[in-house]
């Protein structure tokens, strides 16, 4: 038996994904590593509301651990390993979008915006429409064109551009780490509560999910950057 299809699987896909993110932090054109704080400070919130969702969808059977890949310590009804998803994914996702800002300084755009914002509010909505009532779905794409559209009133709208970019990138480790999770599967969806679209073995709510999440972190992480910079120029 590999150690990808152990008790130690879930455990092996956390080191996988913050290895490359937290060598690499030190580099000397991103500097990660001196943005810890608005990293823990944006983090914090946003892997607390998730952990609730997480621990709520558990709870009403959208989705449900395989402890065959597990340590078998569970906090509440969450394995330990969930926990330390929510710190090491979004690690990995704004290290992967600080770097684009780093080295991509002009990347932002302005028209890019407003079509983005639109894409992902009609995207939303049809997948609503799609599956009425069904949990994951509902919940994923409502808050997805929620958060969208209140950007859009707010005028909050200047990462985007560097945002979906760092998702797209982010796709590709996520396709790897996820389709291990829901292959063996380590995660168990009941499939009458999203759209029964699979890319491979991930349901098709997963990659929006995960947007949503880096949406949530890294515009606090811009306003928290935002804030402190009008203070120091006060």
């Amino acid at each position: 038996m590999s150690l990808l299809q152990s008790h130690y699987t879930y455990l092996i896909l956390n080191l996988f994904t913050i290895s490359g993110p937290l060598l690499l932090s030190f580099d000397k054109k991103v500097a990660f590593y001196k943005e810890w704080r608005f990293f823990i400070l944006a983090m914090l919130p946003t892997s607390a509301a998730y952990i609730l969702w997480d621990i709520i969808a558990t709870h009403t059977g959208v989705w449900k651990f395989n402890e065959q890949y597990l340590l078998g310590s569970f906090i509440g009804n969450l394995p330990l390993e969930e926990y330390m998803f929510f710190l090491v994914v979004p690690y990995a996702c704004l290290f992967i979008y600080a770097c684009i800002k780093a080295y991509f300084p002009n990347l932002t755009h302005k028209p890019a915006h407003n079509v983005i914002t639109a894409i992902v509010i009609v995207l939303s909505a049809l997948a609503q429409i799609k599956a009425p009532g069904h949990a994951y779905t509902w919940s994923t794409f409502g808050l997805l064109g929620i958060t969208f559209i209140t950007l859009q009133a707010l005028k909050f709208t200047q990462h985007l551009t560097y945002l979906i970019t760092a998702w797209a990138i982010a796709l590709i480790p996520m396709a790897f780490v996820n389709g291990i999770l829901t292959g063996n599967p380590v995660l168990i969806y009941d499939d009458s509560e999203n759209l029964a679209i699979r890319i491979g073995t991930i349901p098709f709510e997963d990659f929006f999910y995960n947007l949503l999440y880096m949406t949530w972190m890294i515009t606090l992480y811009e306003w928290l950057k935002h804030h402190q910079k009008k203070k120091t120029l006060t």
